[in-house]
């Protein structure tokens, strides 16, 4: 196989993963404000954002598991045509019921993101693994880049408009898969796998003395993430009376630090540490940068406290799927792998509703005090983590 034919499929891979995130980053400066506008409350903000996250909730594990059996290229078509018809919903939205529609076609959609990380897994060595999972959460941060941007600028073409262009974005994507991504040569034993989630599957893997300790670090963390995300607009409105304009360009700032981690440091800082160490370093830079966030209403202060965060999660997120994957049984890769996403997704559900909650009953401070200390318990159990296999130069 030819160089250039070698890296398609992590190209497409990586422009799946964007696209997703770059739909979901057109909406987080627009939505609070467009919900606002229908009269939406706080709290009804909150349960706008968590619709699309319910769907990854319910779906992630299951396009996992089924990809397991059926093959991760079909899933992901799949996948990327109902999130066509999210973002099209979207684009001919007229009310919040429809909006709600859009969301929730979309996130049944983009509950893709365990199958495009199960992908990476079959087509990297576990000593690459993470370098792999690092492209993935470079995408993620490349989508949160350009999401929020572009969004800005479409927005002034009206809510619609914004709606068919992330569908045509999707439908370029579907199209390059369809004709462009091969199945991975080596799936492991996926004929041997049973169709279906079973709930032993649920429990063995989540109770698992291995990986428990993980997966509740990836609620935590998302939990605390997916509350500042869902509030920050809230935030500036109020302390700094930004449209989304300003909280565009500050999303766009976040997305660039993840890039410069995910993309790049996390690679060199892997050959020197361990994962597990630097979990504990980044939850505690999350912890400092969410304490940080809401105590002034000075915007350098403000961009201190993204920054402290952004480098923390740009270096959390990576490292625990790293984790999850190299202690997942070669056969269930993709399911494990769906089933950790899926309780990160869970975090993204209660987070939104219980940050824009507490923000609307108990004022500002409250959601990101809570966020902080919620990144105090992830540093407490970053010492429980299990040493993978390979040691501290693994991922490297």
């Amino acid at each position: 196989m030819s160089s250039a034919k070698s890296k398609t499929p992590l190209l497409l891979i990586f422009m799946t993963v964007f696209i997703d995130l770059m739909g979901f980053g057109l909406v987080i400066p627009i939505l609070p404000t467009y919900a606002q506008q229908l009269h939406a409350s706080d709290f009804m903000v909150g349960l706008l954002i968590a619709s699309y996250s319910i769907m990854q909730f319910l779906f992630t594990p299951f396009w996992g598991r089924l990809s397991d059996r059926i093959g991760r290229r079909p899933v992901l078509l799949i996948s990327l045509a109902a999130s066509f018809a999210g973002y099209l919903i979207w684009g001919f939205s007229t009310s919040l019921i429809w909006l709600f529609a859009s969301r929730i076609v979309a996130g049944f959609g983009n509950a893709n993101i365990a199958v495009a990380q199960a992908y990476i897994a079959d087509i990297t060595t576990k000593e690459n693994r993470a370098r792999g999972m690092g492209m993935v959460g470079a995408a993620f941060g490349l989508g949160f880049v350009l999401g929020p941007a572009l969004g800005c600028l479409l927005v002034q073409n009206g809510l619609g408009f914004v709606g068919f262009v992330a569908a045509g974005f999707s439908l370029v994507d579907l199209i390059l898969t369809f004709f462009l991504l091969p199945e991975p040569k080596e799936r492991g034993t996926f004929g041997n796998d049973r169709f279906g989630l079973g709930i032993d599957f649920y429990i063995k893997n989540v109770t698992s003395a291995k990986l428990r300790v993980s997966f509740l670090i990836f609620f935590i963390s998302t939990f605390a993430f997916a509350n500042m995300e869902a509030t920050l607009v809230l935030l500036t409105s109020k302390l700094y009376n930004w449209g989304p304009k300003e909280n565009g360009l500050l999303f766009v700032y976040i997305g660039i630090l993840i890039v410069i981690v995910q993309g790049g440091m996390i690679r060199q800082l892997t050959k020197k540490y361990s994962e597990k160490k630097l979990i504990t370093v980044g939850s505690f830079l999350v912890a400092a940068g969410l304490f940080l966030t809401p105590v002034t209403n000075s915007w350098m202060v403000l961009g201190l406290a993204m920054t402290l965060l952004s480098i923390g999660s740009g270096i959390n997120n990576p490292c625990n799927q790293s984790i999850i994957s190299k202690l997942a049984p070669e056969e269930t890769v993709g399911g494990v792998l769906g089933l950790g996403q899926s309780v990160s997704t869970l975090g993204r559900i209660f987070g939104p509703i219980v940050g824009c909650a507490l923000f609307e009953k108990l004022g500002y401070l409250s959601p990101y005090i809570a966020g902080g200390l919620c990144m105090i318990i992830v540093v407490a159990l970053s010492f429980n983590l299990p040493e993978t296999e390979l040691g501290p130069s693994a991922a490297a």
